[in-house]
């Protein structure tokens, strides 16, 4: 008996490889994805303005990189003792007004030459809900829990979200023609906008997206969304607020990207990896044992053979460790 509904993935002909550029850019859930090839030591970007999650949003974030944009103290504003950005996550908030527009300038001069050299960019669309600031007239990536009678909630059409994903794809070619482009959409359900209003909003993504991949033949598309929603269709494999996937759920469809984007010795280099910094967080019942000792002098002469088997990877880190123990 067939009790599961198996999504089918075609592999990507693209691989990655760790000597290659990655940019994950979306809602939290490129942030859980990223975080494993963070982890085996990929060269990863991740969201360089904070979690973002509708199509606007995005494109602004592109624009922003592509013209290498400098904040200045006109585009903050100061509330309850904070200097925060629209088009910013909370985490590039700090009282001094200094301090959150260095931390905004700097990640924008980094992220905007990575995007000059990505080979990967992998980008997550969460909602076609935006928030549009009445004074500004803009379009937020953030609310700040500034006041809802500062805005206008709107519903973005599927002309409005495609335009947005042309004009991504468009700004991507323009910095490095030779970028494979992956769209996911987040299985995270916006609950807060009402079942029926989050499946709307959903299908337009969809719709958008569909209509994208009619022009750009190349782009793909990775079925995260069916992924958590079809195939896995419980709620032992959702968290407790019923609405992010658990480690195991985020585990599983890691594996299944990874068995679509890795080829089979990345895999295995990654395993090796992870064995690796499991053998960094383990902690002995007797440290002073021989039975220790050799273990750790063991794991310290496989970092020496991965280290000059790939030498384009830095194990200082994990050396120094096993060194000093």
């Amino acid at each position: 008996m067939n009790l599961i509904t198996k999504v089918e993935i075609t592999p990507s002909i693209k691989k990655i490889k760790h000597q290659h550029n990655v940019l994950f850019i979306g809602s939290c859930f490129a942030e859980n994805i990223s975080e494993k090839l963070v982890d085996a030591k990929f060269n990863v970007c991740c969201n360089p303005f904070g979690v973002v999650y509708n199509p606007i949003s995005l494109y602004n974030c592109f624009d922003l990189l592509d013209r290498k944009k400098t904040f200045s103290e006109n585009d903050l504003f100061f509330e309850n003792g904070v200097w925060k950005s629209f088009y910013h996550h909370s985490s590039f908030c700090n009282t001094d007004k200094n301090v959150t527009l260095q931390n905004i300038n700097n990640e924008i001069e980094k992220s905007s030459q990575f995007l000059k050299t990505v080979d990967f960019v992998f980008i997550t669309l969460g909602t076609s809900w935006v928030y549009v600031h009445k004074a500004l007239d803009i379009v937020v990536s953030n609310c700040h829990k500034v006041p809802a009678i500062n805005f206008n909630r709107k519903l973005l059409s599927v002309n409005e979200v495609f335009e947005s994903l042309k004009n991504i794809v468009e700004i991507i070619k323009k910095n490095n023609n030779n970028t494979q482009i992956i769209f996911t959409i987040s299985p995270i359900r916006h609950l807060k906008d009402g079942l029926h209003n989050n499946n709307i909003s959903k299908a337009i993504l969809f719709v958008a997206l569909n209509k994208l991949k009619e022009i750009y033949q190349n782009i793909q598309y990775f079925p995260a969304y069916e992924i958590l929603i079809d195939e896995l269709r419980d709620y032992r494999f959702y968290a407790d607020d019923l609405l992010h996937p658990t480690k195991k759920a985020i585990d599983y469809i890691g594996e299944l990207f990874s068995n679509s984007y890795f080829e089979a010795e990345t895999i295995n280099l990654n395993k090796k990896i992870l064995e690796i910094k499991n053998a960094m967080l383990h902690k002995p019942f007797f440290p002073e044992s021989n039975e220790y000792s050799t273990f750790m002098k063991n794991t310290y002469a496989n970092i020496c053979i991965l280290s000059q088997k790939y030498p384009f990877l830095n194990f200082d880190i994990e050396k120094d460790f096993f060194k000093m123990c």
